[in-house]
C-alpha cells in the first residue's frame, strides 16, 4: 500500500525520490531535471537577488504532486525495489555515502572566502583539493583517518595547498613557502630562502611572479614595506611555512606560525 504522507515528505526533501517511491518513472526523471535546473539557478541568482525561491517552489510543487498521485496509485504487479520506502530510501543514502568517500579519500571542493590568496585566487573563487596520499581524510567536519606523517606524501615549495592553521579548526588555503629544515626571510618584497633569493618578475604595479624550482607563484603587494610581516623563521622538522600570495593581507605562517605536517588536508589541483 502507498503511503500518501511518506510520498508528500519524500517530495519536499528529495521531488524525484518520491515518484520513485510511486513507480512514476518519467514524472521521477522530469523532477530530476526540474531540480537540477533549479540548483543551477539558485547558485547564480542568490549571490545577485539575495535569495531564490526556486528550489523551495519546487519541493512545494512536488510535496502536493505526490501527495495527490498518491491517492491514485494502484500497484498491479510485484512492486519494483525502488518503489519500496527501503529502496527509497536507500538511493539517497548510497549517494551521500558515495559523495562523503570521495570528497573524504579523493577529491573535495572548497571555496575561497577572502582575498588573502589574491591573484592567484579571489574571494568567490572554488578549488578542488587532491585529498588521497595526504593523510587526512574525512569530510563535512568529520575525520575517518589521520595517518602517521612519514606515510603522507609531503608538499613542495611552491604548491598551493589547504591545511588547518593551529589555531583555528577551520580549513585554510595557503602557499607553502618552507618545509622542514628551512630557513625563512621575508623582508623589503623579497622572500630568501635558505639564504637564497627567490627569483622574482614584475608583472605589474604590486603584482609579482615568483619562482620555486617548477612552480610559479604570482602574488601582490599593498603596501612599500610592511614591517609587521617580516621577519625570519626556522622551519622545525614535522612542519610547513605557509603564506598566502596576497602579502600584505594575509593571516598566515608570519601570524600564527608553522603548520603540523598532519594539519594538512590535501595540495589544490584545480581552481574555477
Amino acid at each position: 500500500m502507498v503511503n500518501k504522507w511518506f510520498a508528500a515528505i519524500l517530495g519536499f526533501l528529495v521531488p524525484p525520490l518520491a515518484f520513485l517511491y510511486l513507480a512514476k518513472l518519467r514524472v521521477a526523471a522530469l523532477y530530476f531535471v526540474l531540480l537540477v535546473t533549479s540548483g543551477i539557478s539558485d547558485f547564480y541568482l542568490a549571490p545577485a537577488i539575495g535569495f531564490s525561491f526556486l528550489a523551495l517552489l519546487l519541493s512545494v510543487l512536488a510535496t502536493i504532486h505526490a501527495f495527490i498521485l498518491a491517492k491514485t496509485v494502484e500497484y498491479k504487479e510485484e512492486r519494483k525495489w525502488y518503489s519500496n520506502w527501503w529502496g527509497a530510501l536507500s538511493i539517497p543514502i548510497s549517494m551521500f555515502a558515495l559523495i562523503f568517500l570521495t570528497r573524504s579519500f579523493v577529491a573535495e571542493p572548497f571555496s575561497i572566502p577572502s582575498e588573502s590568496m589574491s591573484p592567484s585566487l579571489e574571494a568567490g573563487d572554488y578549488v578542488a583539493v587532491k585529498k588521497w596520499g595526504y593523510g587526512l581524510y574525512g569530510s563535512f567536519g568529520i575525520t575517518l583517518i589521520s595517518q602517521k606523517v612519514e606515510n603522507r606524501t609531503p608538499l613542495s615549495r611552491g604548491e598551493i595547498a589547504v591545511v588547518i592553521p593551529p589555531h583555528d579548526p577551520r580549513p585554510f588555503v595557503e602557499r607553502v613557502i618552507g618545509v622542514s629544515g628551512d630557513v625563512i626571510e621575508f623582508r623589503d618584497k623579497q622572500l630568501i630562502i635558505n639564504g637564497n633569493p627567490i627569483e622574482t618578475k614584475t608583472l605589474e604595479n604590486g603584482i609579482v611572479n615568483e619562482v620555486f624550482g617548477e612552480n610559479i607563484s604570482t602574488v601582490k603587494y599593498i603596501n612599500d614595506n610592511s614591517r609587521l610581516r617580516s621577519g625570519i623563521w626556522t622551519v622545525p622538522d614535522g612542519y610547513y611555512f605557509v603564506m598566502g600570495d596576497n602579502r600584505d593581507n594575509s593571516a598566515d605562517s608570519r601570524v600564527w606560525g608553522m603548520v603540523p605536517a598532519e594539519n594538512v588536508v590535501g595540495r589544490v589541483f584545480t581552481k574555477w
